[in-house]
């Protein structure tokens, strides 16, 4: 186990995790890195882990982009089938319903907005059975979530759409390679004041790796998750 390993789990630890965990987050939130990062850290306690990519809203720079590599490290994956698979058709296949019925941890990678959310409606029967989390990831950075007038409207639409309450939020803000700790500290006000008004617990601060001990210095009152990048931008593969 890793220095990384063993603080994921003692901030993994701090919550009730339910069978199935569904994490969302608009376009260039990070919520297909956080979903690997938890992914990981439930595997490192044993977990037997399955990953599902229903993320209808872009199907590019998610889950299904790297699943054979993942599948190669142990991990169940369930993508879109046949000629769906790089399709945005809000289409859940048989194999995604009995991956929720099933299997023992299961993590779902939802598309970030109401369209998104279709993808939870069709698995609602299924998610309702079990005990369940849905996360929802913000980058204040991005457009439409900078504001917390922004963070709340599409958490609501995320909800009305899904028939899913969201149970936390995961702060994660970054403007890419270019993020210095102040940017983190400051994005991190944001959703922090955003979580108090609204009273959505903020489950973490997640921010890389490199920059995780100068922001864990600074930031007490909520667990920093360490994040280590494994999708990555069809320019920084060619430099890979």
């Amino acid at each position: 186990m890793t220095v990384w390993d063993e603080i994921r789990q003692r901030a993994l630890m701090k919550h009730n995790w339910g069978k199935i965990i569904a994490v969302t987050g608009r376009l260039g939130s990070g919520k297909t890195e956080f979903l690997l990062s938890l992914a990981s850290a439930f595997k490192v306690q044993g977990e037997k882990v399955t990953i599902v990519d229903v993320d209808i809203t872009n199907p590019y720079f998610c889950v299904r982009e790297i699943a054979s590599m993942l599948q190669d490290d142990g991990y169940k994956v369930v993508t879109p089938p046949g000629d769906t698979k790089w399709s945005d058709l809000p289409l859940v296949s048989s194999e995604v319903h009995n991956a929720i019925l099933e299997d023992n941890k299961v993590l779902l990678d939802i598309g970030g907005d109401a369209k998104g959310a279709l993808a939870l409606t069709q698995l609602l029967s299924e998610i309702e059975q079990y005990h369940h989390t849905i996360l929802y990831v913000i980058n204040p950075f991005r457009s439409m979530s900078s504001t917390e007038e922004e963070i709340d409207r599409l958490k609501k639409a995320i909800e009305q759409t899904s028939g899913l309450s969201i149970d936390g939020l995961i702060c994660n803000p970054n403007l890419g390679s270019e993020t210095t700790t102040e940017n983190v500290i400051s994005g991190y006000e944001v959703v922090k004041r955003y979580s108090m008004k609204n009273g959505t617990p903020l489950y973490y601060l997640s921010t890389t790796t490199s920059n995780y001990h100068d922001v864990a210095a600074r930031v007490k009152d909520v667990a920093v998750w360490p994040l280590a990048r494994k999708i990555l931008m069809p320019w920084e593969r060619s430099e890979v």
